[in-house]
């Protein structure tokens, strides 16, 4: 399956540093093991994914990978 991330880094100066991070847009369709897979293979330490909601703009739900564990 092919899943499109976006790659971000947030807190840079000039385009140096930050913390990098996946985003992962329609996530609806992902369960909450696949995400854990996605995050997994991005390899940041974490990855947003953007899904709809019934009672706010969207959802955003951070999954996390540490590659200590």
């Amino acid at each position: 399956m092919d899943i499109e991330v976006a790659l971000v880094s947030a807190f840079t100066v000039n385009g140096k540093g930050g913390n990098p991070a996946g985003v992962v847009f329609n996530a609806d369709r992902f369960t909450d093991a696949q995400k854990l897979k996605i995050a997994q293979a991005v390899g940041y330490s974490e990855t947003a994914f953007v899904a709809s909601d019934n009672e706010a703009d969207f959802e955003v739900s951070f999954f996390y990978y540490n590659s200590r564990s």
